[in-house]
């Protein structure tokens, strides 16, 4: 059985940007979901501390996270946009069984 690069993110973004980030995010998604190694790309957005989003990424590669990276529109999305709208992100990397 193969396994995925599953990845959790967590964002927790300044009070008067998350409109902009629930934009940024969905722009980021779209794209993201386009990329080869990606196997899906979902955002939540925390009902009881709305600055908190959690973004779940899975990726066929232990690399695919990197490649993303590397994207431009991570590169001009994920980096230029959103990051400056942030107060803190957590990243967690793990390796799992494929479905």
């Amino acid at each position: 059985m193969a396994n995925v690069l599953q990845v959790i993110a967590h964002y927790y973004v300044k009070p008067d940007a998350v409109d902009d980030v629930i934009r940024a995010l969905g722009a980021l998604a779209k794209a993201s979901r386009t990329e080869e190694e990606n196997l899906s790309y979902e955002f939540f957005q925390s009902p009881e501390e709305p600055q908190h989003f959690v973004i779940l990424e899975r990726y066929s590669t232990e690399n695919g996270l990197e490649k993303h990276r590397q994207t431009a529109h991570f590169q001009q999305i994920g980096v230029s946009v959103i990051t400056p709208l942030l107060e803190r992100k957590e990243v967690e990397r793990f390796m799992v069984a494929a479905d």
